[in-house]
């Protein structure tokens, strides 16, 4: 029997686990439905107050004592051990600092010297374009040499010869959604010797990660899509145990030295991962980041994987039932396992598709060449308002809205 909107609003009666914690987010603009958590996720709700806090009592009062009398400097630490369980972690392996691509950068070089000499960089040719700019930079400087990865089903080729010291995957692609297989891509990595490293900004808050149990070596993740850190907050690495203290970082930075305030002539790395941390981290951004780790700390990571399932699955059958015959077809995987934290459509005219949506209160987001994106965000959206949003978009197909000149300029 096709969904129905009773079935709907029936379905967002379960998982009993996360109710409660929607009302710890902004709800956003009146009628405006938010399916754009791969961009940037919602609002904690009292992320201005924290960030007043920082002004009025760290700023404007305490000033340079702020760093000895609050906790600023514990802060990428402190982050780190909140998020760590969602991305199936240990809190000592993880830190919140400076930008996703940045961590690439840092971890693809700590992997380059702990493999020493081997010098090859597996990396997937269609990704998300900063991550191949930060292993081309390497290689431009003669850092490493480059050998792409067209499918994942060639990794065992791009192993074989044996000279592999970092294989760097997308969980998730930016695009379709689809989600590697983590323990597979693992054992094939570690059996030829080399290291992994995986950027998780698809995943992360969104579907069950476990990167120790998996044995991930290194992973890198974006911290204002779905772990709703604020526009721009902080990214996150992690480092498996074992390699912590293997090398040098890439960047020596003060705020990584053992003795931060020793103020020595000479670096000494500091233990484990604080040794990636670089300079003054940014107090304001942790704030606001402090406010979303509050709440994923009260997160049950398989309740979440379960609900953004029944999000999605729900999603797929409303769009199946209603958008059929239209031009859209499902670029994501169907299974839940195969896909990450968004569903992707298939359709010509995707950008002003996506510009329209957003003008009758559906924002998503549309990535090239034809991809068009919903990404609700499993501790927010409603199936409720997946129903809504779908009969939205079919008015929109029904009309051809997307052929209106005011939808063709090009949006973020």
């Amino acid at each position: 029997m096709p969904l129905t909107l009773a079935d709907c609003i029936a379905r967002d009666g379960g998982n009993a686990s996360l109710r409660g914690l929607r009302e710890r987010f902004a709800p956003g603009a009146p009628d405006t439905l938010y399916f754009d958590a791969n961009s940037i996720g919602p609002m904690p709700a009292d992320a201005p107050a924290r960030m007043q806090a920082v002004l009025q009592q760290g700023w404007a009062e305490a000033r340079r004592r702020g760093w000895n009398e609050l906790d600023w400097l514990e802060q990428p630490a402190k982050l780190g051990a909140a998020i760590a369980p969602v991305i199936g972690a240990q809190a000592e392996d993880v830190r919140v600092a400076d930008s996703t691509s940045i961590n690439q950068y840092k971890l693809l070089r700590f992997a380059l010297a702990l493999q020493a000499p081997r010098r090859v960089i597996v990396v997937q040719r269609d990704v998300f374009p900063s991550n191949r700019y930060a292993a081309e930079g390497i290689a431009q400087a003669g850092g490493a040499e480059l050998r792409f990865l067209d499918d994942i089903a060639a990794l065992p080729a791009a192993l074989a010869p044996g000279d592999v010291a970092v294989v760097a995957l997308s969980h998730v692609d930016y695009r379709d959604s689809t989600r590697l297989d983590m323990a597979s891509a693992n054992a094939q990595v570690r059996a030829a010797g080399a290291l992994s490293l995986w950027d998780l900004s698809h995943s992360a808050g969104a579907v069950a990660i476990a990167l120790r149990g998996t044995d991930s070596d290194l992973a890198v993740g974006c911290g204002y899509k779905y772990l709703c850190g604020g526009p721009g907050a902080p990214a996150f690495l992690y480092v498996h145990p074992r390699h912590a203290e293997g090398a040098w970082p890439a960047v020596c930075g003060w705020m990584g030295h053992a003795d931060t305030f020793a103020f020595e002539p000479d670096y000494r790395p500091a233990p484990g991962p604080d040794r990636f941390l670089v300079g003054t981290p940014p107090v304001l951004a942790q704030a606001a980041f402090a406010a979303a780790a509050a709440v994923w700390r009260e997160v049950d990571p398989q309740a979440l994987d379960a609900q953004h399932r029944s999000l999605g699955d729900t999603l797929i059958q409303l769009l199946d039932e209603q958008c059929a015959g239209f031009g859209i077809e499902l670029a994501s995987p169907r299974e839940h396992a195969r896909r990450g934290g968004h569903v992707a459509l298939r359709f010509a005219h995707a950008a002003p598709l996506a510009q329209a949506l957003v003008h009758h209160g559906v924002v998503v987001s549309a990535r090239k060449p034809e991809a068009l994106r919903f990404a609700p965000h499993p501790l927010t959206a409603t199936h409720e308002q997946l129903w809504t949003a779908v009969a939205r978009l079919r008015d929109l197909l029904q009309r051809e809205a997307w052929r209106d000149p005011r939808y063709q300029q090009a949006s973020v």
